[in-house]
Order: C-alpha cells, then sequence, then structure tokens
C-alpha cells in the first residue's frame, strides 16, 4: 500500500496504516488524499501544523466515559440518585452550558439502552474500548479498529455499540460498513473462546433508541469484510487525488494543500486566531445572532427542523434552480406546469404551491442563453487564509461564463419583503454580496481564469424580480466588501466561550433544547422540543 505521492512535504511513517470503521463509512465520498493522510496517523506535512480548537468539546467521549464509570450504579433502581452521580461527574469537565445539559441526557439515556441489553443478553462485562486489531499478522503495519466500547456476555456474545447524537437509524448503506468493520475487528479481538455471535448496536444519544445493525457469527463478520469492505479500504489507503470538500476543515494538510484556493486575507484578520478553523457566510450570520446557536450546531448535538417558513421556501427554490440550471438551457415558465397531475421533478404540491410564483419571477431573468457556458450550480468553494489560519467555505448559486467571455457568480435569494432599491441597499441587506465580491476580489475565477468578472444579486419576490449587479473593477467597492467581512469576522476569530445571546431567534434555533438561556413562549414551541 503506497504512501500518497505528489503535493507537500512529509516526514513520519508512511507505512503505518490504521483503519478505522469510521474511516470506512465516510471516507470514500470525500478527498482521496485526505483519506489517504488520515490513515497514516504517524505522517506529517513539514510545511504546516494543524493547531487544535480546545474550546470545541469532545461530546460523544465525555458521554462514554462518564457512562462507562457508572455502570455499577446502573444496579439501583433510583434514577434520582443516578441524576445527582451524573452531575457530580460532570462537575469535573469544563463545559458550555448547552454541552453539559445535552451530555447529562445522553448519559442516562445510554445507561438505560445498557439495562435494555442486558435484559436481552444477561449481564455484561466491558471488555474493551477502542480495539485495534492486525488482520495479518505478517504485515503488523497494517491495523483495524473501531471507537466504540466492546461488551461481553456469559452466552457468548459480544455486543459492540455505536454511538450516535440523536436518534439510532435502521441499518443502511452508510452505516452497513461501519458495522460490518465494527464486527469483524470484534471477532478478531481476543479472547475468542466461547465467541459465537456479534452483535452491533446503535444508540440514538438523543432520545434512547436502539437499533440491531448487525447479528451474526464472527466467520460471518470476516467474509463479509473481505466481500464488502477489504476494497473500499485499499482504495482509501492507495488514493492521493485532492477534492476539496466538507473534510479541509479537519485536514491535516489544508494550510498547504495545493487544490484550495489561496485567499490569504480573505477575513481581513490581522492574527491568527486560537485555533485552525473552516467558516462560511453563513456560519457567520448564525453566530451574529447568537454564538451559542453557532457552537452548539457544529459541535453535532441533535437539532429540530425549525426553519422559518421562508427559509425552507428558499431551499426548496434553491434545489429546483440548481437541477434546472444543470441542464445548461434557460429555464421557461412552461418547465412548471402541472402535466396530466404530475408536478414538475423534485416538488411536491406543497413546494409548488409555495415556490411557483418565484420560480416563475426567475424564468423571466434566467441568465442562461446563447453564448453562456454554466460552470457549475451550487458549487462549493474552499479556500485557504493564511493570515488568519482559517478555511474558507463559499457556495455560490451559480458560475456561469456569458457572451462576452466574463465570469460570472450570480447568487440568489428570495424575500417576502420589498426588493432592495438599489445596489448599495442589497449590499447592507444580504451578506452574501460583500462575501461573494471579497471572493472575486481575492483572484478567484473557477476553473475559467478570465480577466473579466462580474457578481450578480438575484432577488426574487412573488410577483416581481430584479437583478443588481457590481462590476470587480471598483477599487472602493472592493475596499467596502473587505471591511464588511472583517468587521463580521472579527469576534467570530477570537471567541472560545460562545456565549448565548437569547432573542426572538429562539423560537426558531434548532437547537434551543439544549440552551439554558432560550427565550421563548414554551406554550407556543413545545413542537420544537426533544421528546
Amino acid at each position: 500500500m503506497a504512501a500518497p505521492g505528489g503535493g507537500p512535504r512529509f516526514s513520519g511513517q508512511p507505512d503505518l496504516l490504521r483503519v478505522s470503521a469510521s474511516d470506512v463509512q465516510g471516507l470514500p465520498q470525500g478527498c482521496g488524499l485526505h483519506g489517504a493522510l488520515k490513515v497514516r496517523p504517524k505522517l506529517k506535512p513539514t510545511d504546516w501544523v494543524r493547531r487544535r480548537d480546545d474550546s470545541q468539546t469532545f461530546v460523544l467521549g465525555i458521554v462514554r466515559d462518564v457512562s462507562l464509570r457508572l455502570h455499577d450504579a446502573l444496579r439501583s433502581p433510583d434514577w434520582e440518585a443516578l441524576h445527582r452521580l451524573v452531575q457530580i461527574e460532570l462537575a469535573q469537565y469544563q463545559l458550555h452550558a448547552g454541552d453539559r445539559n445535552y451530555i447529562a441526557r445522553a448519559i442516562e439515556n445510554y445507561l438505560n439502552c445498557h439495562q435494555i441489553s442486558e435484559s436481552e443478553l444477561g449481564p455484561l462485562r466491558l471488555r474493551v474500548c477502542d480495539p485495534t486489531v492486525v488482520p495479518d499478522p505478517s504485515v503488523p503495519s497494517n491495523q483495524l479498529w473501531v471507537w466504540a466500547p466492546v461488551y461481553d456476555s456469559e452466552s457468548g456474545v459480544r455486543e459492540v455499540r455505536k454511538l450516535r447524537f440523536g436518534q439510532a437509524r435502521r441499518v443502511a448503506k452508510d452505516v452497513e460498513n461501519w458495522a460490518i468493520t465494527a464486527a469483524h475487528v470484534a471477532g478478531l479481538f481476543r479472547p475468542r473462546g466461547n465467541l459465537e455471535r456479534i452483535r452491533v448496536i446503535e444508540v440514538g444519544l438523543g432520545d434512547g433508541s436502539m437499533e440491531i445493525l448487525f447479528d451474526e457469527s464472527p466467520s460471518r463478520a470476516e467474509s463479509l469484510y473481505e466481500a464488502n469492505v477489504f476494497p473500499i479500504v485499499s482504495k482509501i489507503v492507495t488514493s492521493n487525488k485532492p477534492t476539496p470538500g466538507n473534510g479541509c476543515g479537519r485536514c491535516k494538510i489544508a494550510g498547504c494543500c495545493s487544490s484550495l484556493e489561496k485567499v490569504d486575507g480573505f477575513l481581513g484578520q490581522p492574527h491568527k486566531g486560537p485555533a485552525t478553523r473552516s467558516v462560511s457566510a453563513r456560519d457567520l450570520e448564525v453566530y451574529e445572532k447568537c454564538p451559542a446557536q453557532w457552537y452548539l450546531s457544529s459541535n453535532n448535538l441533535p437539532s429540530e427542523s425549525s426553519d422559518l417558513p421562508s427559509s425552507e421556501r428558499g431551499r426548496v427554490i434553491h434545489e429546483w434552480l440548481a437541477r434546472a440550471h444543470m441542464g445548461s438551457h434557460k429555464c421557461d415558465p412552461s418547465d412548471l406546469d402541472v402535466i396530466d397531475g404530475n408536478f414538475p421533478p423534485g416538488l411536491d404540491e406543497s413546494d409548488y404551491l409555495d415556490s411557483r410564483d418565484y420560480v416563475t419571477q426567475h424564468a423571466a431573468i434566467c441568465p442562461i442563453g446563447e453564448g453562456v457556458r454554466v460552470i457549475g450550480s451550487e458549487v462549493s468553494v474552499y479556500g485557504y487564509d493564511a493570515q488568519a489560519d482559517v478555511v474558507v467555505v463559499s457556495k455560490p448559486d451559480l458560475l456561469y461564463v456569458d457572451s462576452d467571455d466574463t465570469f460570472v457568480i450570480r447568487e440568489t435569494k428570495t424575500t417576502t419583503l420589498s426588493i432592495p432599491g438599489d445596489e448599495q441597499e442589497a449590499f447592507d441587506r444580504f451578506f452574501a454580496v460583500p462575501w461573494l465580491l471579497n471572493l472575486i476580489g481575492s483572484g478567484y475565477r473557477g476553473p475559467y481564469k478570465s480577466d473579466k468578472a462580474r457578481l450578480e444579486l438575484e432577488v426574487l419576490a412573488s410577483e416581481d424580480s430584479r437583478v443588481f449587479s457590481w462590476d470587480l473593477g471598483d477599487t472602493r467597492l472592493l475596499r467596502m466588501a473587505k471591511a464588511e467581512v472583517r468587521l463580521r469576522a472579527k469576534k467570530w476569530h477570537r471567541d472560545t466561550t460562545w456565549n448565548s445571546a437569547p432573542g426572538e431567534h429562539c423560537r426558531w434555533c434548532p437547537v434551543r433544547s439544549w440552551c439554558s438561556d432560550a427565550t421563548t413562549d414554551e406554550a407556543d414551541d413545545d413542537h420544537l422540543r426533544i421528546p
């Protein structure tokens, strides 16, 4: 298994391979180079070091550690006493209030699931946490492991537990290979004397739900691994193609990867923050409303879909436009006709009725036509700001080259309010404008390296629409955009406490269930709470 070649310079051990069940589940869909480097823990870049963020709590780790320490307390039927023990345990950690609320609930849910497992399998003894095995003794540098607690029963059943933040899911494609790998690792881990059965379950820590992902013999786990998973592992460890994506913010070479756009100074911050981070325009908008909401969402706490109706409508319209624009032909109002009772692809009746007027307005000003080349629709752009040590993420709605050979980024917004009167009002109302102006001003031209560039903002209302345009030759405009991004990013860049900012927005906050400071009318918002 060859080490990845090309790109940054490395030091360390390229031949030590350590592949986890989570790697098998998540890495094949992402960047090949990121995956190959992740499974080589001793291989480090010499040009850059990712700085860790101590303010980001490893929530699942605390849930597991405390739960395992409280197994004996579970023998008591007094759940009030158990709750007090949980609070005593958590007092040793410095935690964000939202993390603390979730972790306390998750521990009790985990222990409840443990009781259910014991009622089915008999008493369970913790065998090991995070078992690591060497599948082929002749190649000791090739290791498999799984982040999970593993239990043994007296009857020869070994149980592996996958922890999930929210609700447990039935086995599906995205977890099947995780379960097979976990079962295979558990089957190889000693002792194996009376081991007859491997059971892999997923525990939903948000609500105490449980699902069985695998329940077979060790030999069956091994055969499934060889047939289904080993080819995936081979692909992961031999890949070396960089493909920017969601993993960039966690990648060990983000700061020296040639595939990220170079946008040094994008955020306008004079110094690096506390750690290497990743941010988008949407992140800064959420943070500005409430730092705690941004933090808890980014820390993967279970959330409720409690968007405003306008947000849901905007999502539906954007998804429809993205599909339409990928066909590289101009949108037409007839695209929205209901034929033989069938709604346009991707829209059900509710979505159709709510979005039809907006999409009809778009069709009248759709930029795609003769001489226009579509580069991409809903394309994610990843860059690295070395001055701030931040991965910068943008997602323009449409990239195209017009008939005059000008590179154009078009952003689309829907509104129930009045449409801005001019470019200045549009600039002030929609943060995406200065953000994308800053992106183009930093030199981004996508795969099309044109000397000419333009930003367009399309604003759609149900009965009106307008396109605003900004010429990138205006240096004053670029300075204004830079200043706006700098001011918005300043506090986020330095924050390590993520304090809450209660207000009307609490009503629609997706993580308000874990926030002690949420201020809304409880009677109106009970439907938003996680049971």
